[in-house]
């Protein structure tokens, strides 16, 4: 009977050890998530295939964007807010693409970039030639607190598990964030990617 009651006990000693290590460990996107450099607005944040500085916020009800020779789109409007991070990105060792931008909130939700053509998000960049521009985002006002800029990049020559990315800090607190959004334009113009 004594044994009987061991073998149990030590059945179930390894049973919630095997759930204690199955939940532990990470599962396969966390595993080959890429691996960011952290920074904060108006500094350059380096990985190893790219640099990236994110200068200004802006927020506005619907956008209009400016194409190289001045012409304008059409309003884009959304239910939420339009954020729009001004930023310079520049390769440094092969080219790239931005892509997958996105914004995390204070809670951990995460918003893509729009695919609007002529921002950032998709940018092919040449090693050594910064592009300055828009990368646009359609967020619930609510949500937009705390929020932080997260890059990462694809490079033609390598996959981008375990890549570098860019994370940096937008300096949105709760009262900062109320005042743009309550000045937020009706309609904000954005002008197109260029070289620098």
């Amino acid at each position: 009977m004594r044994r009987a009651i061991i073998g149990v006990l030590t059945a179930a000693l390894l049973l919630a050890g095997i759930v204690a290590v199955r939940r532990a460990t990470p599962d396969a996107d966390a595993k080959y998530a890429p691996i960011a450099s952290v920074g904060e607005m108006g500094e350059q944040v380096n990985t190893a295939a790219f640099q990236l500085r994110v200068d200004r916020v802006q927020l506005g009800r619907s956008v209009r964007l400016e194409d190289a020779y001045g012409l304008l789109g059409q309003p884009k409007s959304t239910a939420g807010v339009w954020v729009v991070v001004w930023a310079t990105v520049a390769a440094t060792t092969e080219e790239v693409t931005v892509q997958g931008a996105r914004l995390r909130t204070a809670d951990g939700a995460e918003y893509l970039a729009s695919s609007v053509s002529g921002t950032l998000d998709k940018t092919a960049l040449a090693p050594g030639m910064p592009s300055y521009g828009p990368i646009l985002f359609e967020v619930p006002p609510g949500r937009l607190a705390g929020a932080a800029l997260e890059v990462t990049v694809h490079s033609v020559k390598s996959l981008d598990h375990l890549g570098p990315a860019a994370a940096v800090d937008l300096r949105l607190s709760g009262p900062y964030t109320k005042a743009l959004i309550e000045q937020a334009p009706a309609s904000l113009t954005v002008g197109p990617v260029r070289d620098l």
